[in-house]
C-alpha cells in the first residue's frame, strides 16, 4: 500500500493540472481527515480526504464559505483565509487542494488579560464582524436574524430539560437568558460562526491565518466569543473593551451574557451527543459537567442577567469547566444541500487505496487513527498518476 502522504500528493496533482511536487510532509488533523502538506518549490498547499461522512459533509460546508470569501472581501481580512485550488474524487469521496495557511498554534488557556494577543484577536473579530452581509445573502450561506439565533438556543435548552438530566438551577437561568428580550435586540453580522484557538494561526504576537470557514454566516457575533469564556472572564473583558472601539455593536455586557450562555450551551450539546450514541459515559460526563456549573452559580449565574452585568466572573472553576467541554460539530442541514457536490467538478480516478468513508464514531473520544509519521521528502514523478483534474468554478 502506498504511504499516506505520497497518496495524497498524487492526488493533488490531479486536482491540480500545473501542480508540480516536490515535497510531501503528513499533517495532523485529527481522525477526521487524512491530509498532508505539498510543496513545489516556492508555496504550500494542503491536501484533504475526508475520513467520516460527518467530515464531508464539514468540507462540502467550508468550500461553500471559501467560494463566498471575494477577492474583495479577503482584501479586507488582515489575515489570510485558505483559497481553493482543486479538487479529485478520492474512492467513494474527494480530495481538496487549498493553499497552506502556515503559522503557530496557542491553547486558549494561556490566554492571560494582559496577553498581546488581546489585541489582534479583538481586530480578528472586528474585521469579520465588518463584512458586508451580501457575502451571505449571494453565495447561498445561512442568514438568522436575533429571533432566529434565540428561538434556535431556545430548542437546545427545550431539549435539554426534555432529558430529564438538567439542574433546575440552570435550566432556570437559561430560561432568563432566552426571556430576556433586551438580551437579544441586536444587528446581526457575518460570524465565522465555529472559532476557537485550533483555527487561528499566529506569528510575532498577530493572527497571520484563520481557517475553518464551514460555519460562516449572518448571525449573532456572540458566537464568534463564546470560545474565549475558557481562558476566564478577564480575558473576554479585555477582547471585548478592544473590540468596542473598532466595531460598533449592542451593549457589551449583552454579548457577554450572550457569549456565556453559547458556551454553556456546548455542554447540553455533549449531553445530546451521549445519548443519540448510546454512550453512557458521555452522558456521565456531561451530567457532571452541568452538576459542577450549579456549584459556581452564584457569581457566574448573575452574571447572565442584565442586571449584574458590571460584575466581572472571577470564578476559575468555571473556566476550567468550560475548557473541558468538548467540541461537538453538529451537522448543519443549512448546508446540506451543498453536501452532493456537481459531477462536473468531481473526476474519475483509480483510487482503492483510499479508505472508504466511515461512519461517524459512537464516541467522539476514541483515540485517533493510526497516523502518518512520514517526513517531507522528494517524490519521483515517475510515481504520480496523470492529471485529470480542474479547478472549481
Amino acid at each position: 500500500m502506498a504511504s499516506i502522504p505520497f497518496t495524497l500528493a498524487a492526488l493533488a496533482t490531479s486536482a491540480v493540472p500545473d501542480l508540480e511536487v516536490l515535497g510531501v510532509s503528513s499533517d495532523e488533523q485529527g481522525e477526521a481527515f487524512r491530509s498532508a502538506v505539498i510543496t513545489n518549490g516556492t508555496a504550500e498547499f494542503l491536501v484533504r480526504v475526508p475520513r467520516t461522512e460527518l467530515a464531508e459533509v464539514r468540507q462540502s460546508a467550508e468550500l461553500l464559505g471559501l467560494a463566498a470569501l471575494s477577492e474583495g472581501s479577503r482584501a479586507v481580512l488582515p489575515f489570510e483565509v485558505p483559497e481553493t485550488l482543486g479538487m479529485t474524487r478520492a474512492g467513494d469521496t474527494r480530495a481538496v487542494v487549498t493553499t497552506y495557511i502556515g503559522g503557530d498554534q496557542f491553547e486558549v488557556d494561556h490566554l492571560q488579560e494582559d496577553s498581546l494577543l488581546l489585541q489582534p484577536i479583538a481586530e480578528m473579530l472586528a474585521a469579520i464582524h465588518g463584512l458586508p452581509l451580501s457575502i451571505a445573502q449571494q453565495g447561498g450561506l445561512p442568514v438568522r436574524s436575533a429571533q432566529d439565533l434565540r428561538l434556535q438556543a431556545t430548542r437546545v435548552i427545550d431539549r435539554a430539560e426534555a432529558t430529564r438530566l438538567l439542574p433546575q438551577t440552570v435550566l432556570d437561568r437559561w430560561k432568563h437568558v432566552v426571556e430576556t428580550s433586551e438580551l437579544w435586540d441586536f444587528a446581526p453580522a457575518m460570524v465565522h460562526g465555529s472559532l476557537d484557538a485550533d483555527h487561528l494561526r499566529i506569528s510575532s504576537e498577530q493572527i497571520t491565518g484563520v481557517v475553518g470557514w464551514s460555519e460562516l454566516s449572518v448571525g449573532d457575533p456572540a458566537t464568534d466569543m463564546a470560545w474565549l469564556m475558557n481562558a476566564g472572564s478577564e480575558v473576554l473583558d479585555g477582547v471585548l473593551a478592544r473590540y468596542a472601539k473598532l466595531h460598533n455593536s449592542s451593549s457589551l455586557p449583552h454579548v457577554r451574557a450572550r457569549a456565556a450562555l453559547y458556551a454553556e450551551l456546548e455542554i447540553a450539546r455533549w449531553l445530546f451527543h451521549g445519548i443519540d450514541t448510546h454512550d453512557e459515559t458521555i452522558v456521565n460526563d456531561a451530567v457532571g459537567m452541568l452538576d459542577r456549573l450549579v456549584d459556581s452559580i452564584g457569581v457566574f449565574g448573575e452574571r447572565l442577567g442584565p442586571a449584574q452585568h458590571q460584575t466581572p466572573l472571577s470564578e476559575d472553576e468555571v473556566s476550567a469547566l468550560l475548557d473541558e467541554t468538548p467540541e461537538v460539530n453538529d451537522v448543519l442541514s443549512d448546508t446540506a444541500a451543498y453536501e452532493a457536490l456537481d459531477e462536473d467538478r468531481m473526476f474519475g480516478m483509480d483510487t482503492d487505496f483510499i479508505e472508504p468513508l466511515q461512519e461517524q464514531p459512537a464516541s467522539e473520544s476514541e483515540p485517533p487513527a493510526d497516523s502518518d509519521e512520514q517526513l517531507t521528502e522528494p517524490i519521483d514523478e515517475d510515481d504520480l498518476p496523470e492529471s485529470s483534474g480542474s479547478t472549481p468554478r
